[in-house]
């Protein structure tokens, strides 16, 4: 079982608009290239559902998920139902500062395969850990900050937020 955190700062924002801005899957796609696609729907009782293909070294990985939003606790929370994992969950965590909101993308994943493991949950966790600051760049512009010493890919030119 693989843990990662990918852990961010959002100047000048409130946590319900990053709360809305991160829970809207829909613009995923046009903010990083290796999501291919994700469909989601939102019922107005119970848990989301989405289904996610994202690239991965040669080929793609798929997924589906059951995803809760949790406005009161400040969480967005996900586990897989169905794809290219044996496990994968977790969430969003915000916590609202005077000056921002502090995010951390919380998640843990498991492809089954103990012998690969070693070789293959390294390279996802980088590309979990790009995807996501590519995310919040392309959502957030110029607000995030990342800690000290993170590497951060290339910044995208356009914030949605």
């Amino acid at each position: 079982m693989r843990h990662v955190e990918i852990h961010a700062f959002i100047r000048g924002v409130d946590a319900d608009t990053v709360f809305d801005t991160l829970a809207d899957f829909s613009h995923y796609t046009d903010l990083v290239d290796v999501v291919r696609s994700v469909e989601m729907t939102r019922p107005a009782d119970g848990p989301a559902h989405s289904t996610w293909v994202v690239e991965f070294r040669n080929g793609l990985l798929r997924w589906t998920e059951e995803d809760w939003f949790r406005r009161d606790e400040l969480r967005l929370d996900f586990n897989q139902t169905e794809g290219d994992f044996d496990e994968f969950y977790g969430g969003w965590v915000l916590e609202p500062l005077p000056d921002g909101v502090k995010t951390a993308l919380i998640a843990d994943f498991d492809f089954g395969v103990p012998s690969l493991a070693s070789i293959v949950e390294p390279v996802a966790e980088r590309v979990l850990t790009d995807v996501t600051q590519l995310i919040l760049l392309g959502l957030f512009g110029d607000r995030v900050e990342f800690p000290e010493g993170t590497a951060v890919p290339a910044r995208p030119a356009v914030a949605r937020v």
